[in-house]
């Protein structure tokens, strides 16, 4: 059988081959007629005819936005059908009627004849949505609950510090009020995490030295130490938003791990060719081999071999999503280097 097709397909040539793809996709598509900027139904295929509960000769004719368009989406339906009619292409998530019911699909429709007809694409997203909405109030709840729970325990670890006298449980109570500390700088890393990874990847000039203030801004470890910061004339960088959020998690990584009691932590900036360096640099003792190779990129982050936390991940993947690379360099008189390689922005 799967041979016989193969001949007619070569006989039959390019409509043929488009009349096979257009039959045995999986995508629900319907071709369509546009008059005075409304669809109606020229064709569909099986995939159409399953996901919407539709008769494939009884919809022929008929109005596709009457057909599958619920009456609350009309106004948005007309917006689609407009651009349809101007030769322009859709490209949406919409709710639609179907058999099983309102649904959450992808639509994509695609114009032809100057905008006299097309073609409407549908792709069925309604349990991939409806899990991310899930997840989304999941993370919600439980950093809620996470930030009352770490709350309970630092008031009981201090209020335990304060009343004990035996050296030993004192520094127990210090020990649970650095652990509950730990989990709420996870909580907020993985919130940081989740901003970024819902964020429009579109990548904009950004001026490196509003990057470092909003860094330090949001810092509270940073009045703790000397930090200084000369990032120079350097040209802007192209970031989608989040440049902030890995330089303040290198700053506090800086400043949290180390041996001095005023760390002192330096940010610079140089052009080097078509990339801009900005690097934090630090008089800690450097970055333990596990957390390096993953700040570089050498291993990626697992549940059980993340190092101290999910900043130094953070970091890497907001600089490679910005078209950028991380680098690594510990000083012979002690302290290390941190490099951000960020594309420059042209200028116009």
């Amino acid at each position: 059988m799967e041979g016989h097709d193969s001949d007619a397909l070569e006989r039959g040539g390019d409509a043929a081959r488009f009349r096979y793809l257009f039959e045995n996709v999986q995508d629900a598509i319907v071709e369509f007629e546009l008059r005075d900027e409304e669809p109606f139904v020229a064709t569909v295929n099986d995939s159409f005819c399953e996901l919407f509960g539709a008769d494939r000769q009884e919809v022929l004719g008929e109005s596709l936005n009457d057909l599958i368009v619920p009456s609350e989406y009309g106004s948005e339906s007309s917006r689609f059908d407009q651009r349809t009619a101007a030769g322009k292409p859709n490209y949406a998530i919409v709710d639609r009627r179907t058999e099983d019911g309102l649904k959450t699909l992808l639509y994509r429709g695609i114009p032809y004849d100057g905008g006299d007809g097309g073609f409407a694409l549908y792709t069925d997203l309604t349990d991939e949505i409806r899990q991310e909405r899930e997840l989304a109030v999941l993370n919600r709840v439980l950093r809620y609950n996470l930030s009352e729970e770490v709350d309970a325990l630092l008031e009981h670890a201090e209020r335990l510090a304060d009343g004990v006298d035996d050296p030993a449980l004192a520094d127990d109570a210090a020990a649970v009020r650095e652990r509950a500390l730990a989990l709420y700088r996870t909580s907020e890393e993985a919130r940081d995490v989740e901003r970024v990874l819902d964020a429009d990847p579109a990548l904009e000039p950004t001026d490196l030295g509003d990057v470092v203030d909003g860094a330090l801004g949001d810092l509270q470890l940073a009045e703790y130490a000397d930090v200084r910061v000369d990032v120079g004339d350097v040209p802007q960088v192209l970031s989608g938003g989040h440049l902030d959020r890995a330089v303040a998690a290198l700053v506090d990584n800086a400043i949290r791990y180390a041996d001095a009691q005023t760390p002192e932590v330096r940010i610079t900036a140089e052009r080097t060719g078509e990339t801009v360096a900005l690097t934090v640099s630090d008089d800690g003792p450097g970055l333990p081999d596990d957390e390096r190779r993953l700040l570089t990129g050498e291993v990626d982050v697992t549940p059980l071999d993340h190092g101290s936390g999910l900043g130094l991940w953070l970091v890497r993947w907001i600089v490679t999503a910005y078209d950028g690379a991380v680098s690594y360099t510990e000083n012979d008189g002690g302290g290390s280097d941190v490099t951000l390689a960020l594309a420059a922005a042209r200028r116009t």
